[in-house]
């Protein structure tokens, strides 16, 4: 099974995730290219979701035709969902619902944070809520593939 594990580590914390069973080849790309630095941010108006604006990947291009890839509505994705906006190139946005929201774009669906962790993601998600709106803490994320 596909599986990486997102780390913060200012944080000391991390989380486990694996496949979603949808666009496996999207995750396998991702994957192929880690370890990955980038500063964690938050969705400012579509709910609670973890949002990397800058994924970059330098290691192997992304160019699965948007056509080829499933999508789904956030709103309706379960809690833990890791879903990638617009990837292409060498770059993508990732977003990870860590509760509930109201966004009804449509993203590519990847991964789930394992239920085991879902508690730390949602920790996660309200240290980065509290520094996006009044501590401006920078938290930098760190996403590493597991064997």
């Amino acid at each position: 099974m596909l599986q990486f594990k997102m780390v913060w580590p200012q944080l000391n914390l991390s989380v486990r995730c694996q496949s979603c069973g949808k666009n496996e080849n999207a995750l396998k790309a991702l994957i192929e290219n880690m370890p990955i630095k980038t500063i964690q941010g938050h969705e400012m108006v579509g709910g609670w979701m973890l949002r990397n604006r800058s994924v970059y990947m330098g290691k192997r291009f992304f160019d699965i035709p948007p056509q080829e890839m499933e999508s789904e509505c956030m709103k309706d994705a379960p809690v833990g969902r890791i879903s990638l906006l617009f990837p292409q190139g060498n770059s993508t946005e990732m977003l990870v619902k860590y509760d509930e929201c109201e966004d009804s774009r449509s993203y590519t669906p990847v991964a789930d944070v394992v239920e085991e962790d879902l508690e730390t993601l949602k920790q996660v998600g309200k240290l980065q809520w509290k520094s996006a709106t009044r501590t401006k803490e920078v938290l930098v994320v760190e996403f590493v593939a597991e064997d």
